[in-house]
């Protein structure tokens, strides 16, 4: 999922959040080298802490 040619772009960066995060990375070098916002990579660190791969998936939103 991380490194597929068909992957969403978002999916993508968020697997590869995640996988740098399993090697020991801080959240400040995964954003940097994912070229994300730091609470971006802290949240999708939480999430996946959470319920794992199936809540890198998008949440329901209203409206």
């Amino acid at each position: 999922m991380a490194y597929g040619r068909k992957t969403l772009c978002q999916a993508r960066m968020r697997a590869q959040s995640v996988l740098h995060a399993a090697r020991g990375r801080s959240n400040a070098r995964i954003a940097r080298q994912v070229r994300l916002h730091l609470d971006t990579v802290r949240k999708w660190r939480g999430r996946f802490a959470e319920d794992g791969v199936l809540d890198l998936a998008d949440r329901r939103r209203s409206g």
